[in-house]
């Protein structure tokens, strides 16, 4: 039986940066991955579509506070630093909407996600939206893409507490790609899934597939909605609070349809777009247009339409993506089709979902992660990240701050 001073379980990106922190420090651990790859929901897709297609996390958020923009850079991994939300086109009829139908789209958006980021109150996002108003589908679609939730299963503290400056920009090569070459040096160990956890002894014992694994301390960064599912058993079980914690942040859903075209939508470059119906209760569509001029379009479904585009069979969802295409570029766009991938997340075993978000009157409960459990158990994950929760670079932090914790443990 193997010990280790530190286990990592999970090799997502809050995993790999334990890892890579452990690694620096010269302690003895091991990082145990389920699936057969590294980076967890920040996959680049290279084989299905013949390109690069990052089927979760995409883009640099927070740019100018991202450590991934500076190991981008390194790495010679390129992003687009002139697109932003600022530049988002929205469709409809055929083309872009009239100039003053989009000003008075982005007013409104802009005035909710303003009195948002200002709340001193925990309440729902819900409480923030007009009554009647006419964008609120439009509202809804993008505090849905934000959160991966609904308006009013979203706290209003939390999403306060979240920082978004300085800019977000998608990855050339794909952002899954660049935090597997982050770690390319890093020993992990693939396809074996942890089934139980026994703590209740001097040193942790990790049940796998492949045997017994010993150390003196663990970090835990596996998606908290894994957790909650009771996706790996835990002798004696974890804290009542904790755990009511894990369900007061739950991760929502968070999809994407990928559609391959003949080539480049004409007339566009690479942008980011909406597509907005007339009738006010179509619910709006997301796109990704000419990613880095590739024949490409994105859809991004989050929150209860996510939830409800997960239900759909293959076909059905993406005849709905299809007709919303028509809908922006006109009826030629469906001769135009090559092939279509989409993403599983809600239903993917060692995820169970998009990213997390507080519930109304429950922020504070994030900050139970960032405390060790017992004098060996250390939490790791976009879910632990106050500032950062729900992004990449979030989850990579508080991996190199579980590290420390988990060293911290060692010592005492």
């Amino acid at each position: 039986m193997s010990h280790y001073d530190v286990a990592v379980i999970g090799a997502g990106a809050a995993g790999l940066a334990a890892g890579l922190t452990l690694q620096s420090a010269g302690k003895s651990f091991v990082v145990l991955e389920a699936r057969d790859r590294i980076g967890g929901r920040a996959f680049t897709d290279t084989a299905t579509l013949g390109l690069p297609f990052d089927c979760g996390a995409h883009w640099l958020h927070a740019a100018s506070h991202n450590p991934f923009t500076t190991i981008a850079d390194r790495l010679g991994f390129a992003y687009n630093s002139k697109i932003s939300w600022a530049d988002v086109v929205r469709m409809g009829n055929g083309g872009p909407l009239p100039d003053a139908v989009q000003a008075e789209a982005v007013d409104y958006i802009v005035d909710v996600l303003t009195r948002l980021s200002e709340v001193t109150e925990d309440v729902p996002f819900s409480a923030y939206l007009e009554p009647g108003n006419r964008w609120n589908p439009l509202m809804d679609h993008i505090i849905g893409q934000i959160t991966s939730h609904a308006p009013g299963n979203c706290s209003t503290l939390d999403a306060a507490r979240y920082v978004d400056e300085g800019g977000d920009f998608p990855v050339k090569d794909g952002y899954g790609a660049l935090v597997a070459r982050n770690a390319a040096g890093l020993p992990v160990t693939l396809a074996t899934p942890v089934t139980s956890i026994d703590w209740s002894g001097p040193h942790v014992r990790m049940e796998t597939e492949r045997g017994t694994v010993k150390a003196s301390a663990i970090i835990l960064a596996v998606p908290i909605n894994v957790l909650i599912a009771d996706g790996i058993r835990f002798d004696p079980a974890l804290p009542v609070e904790l755990v009511q914690a894990f369900h007061d942040c739950p991760m929502g859903v968070s999809e994407k349809l990928a559609i391959l075209l003949d080539r480049p939508i004409d007339g566009f470059g690479h942008i980011y777009g909406d597509v907005i119906f007339e009738d006010p209760l179509r619910q709006p569509f997301n796109l990704h247009i000419n990613p880095f001029g590739r024949p490409l379009l994105v859809s991004h479904m989050g929150g209860c339409y996510g939830a409800e585009m997960e239900k759909l069979s293959d076909d059905a969802m993406t005849a709905l993506a299809m007709d919303a295409m028509v809908e922006a570029f006109g009826s030629g766009m469906k001769t135009r089709v090559v092939k279509t991938l989409r993403t599983h997340w809600a239903s993917d075993p060692y995820a169970l979902g998009g990213y997390s978000h507080a519930k109304p009157g429950k922020a504070a409960s994030r900050l139970r992660f960032l405390e060790p459990v017992g004098d060996r158990i250390v939490l790791a994950g976009e879910h632990c990240s106050i500032p950062f929760y729900s992004t990449v670079h979030g989850a990579h932090l508080s991996g190199i701050a579980a590290a420390d914790r988990a060293m911290g443990l060692l010592r005492s």
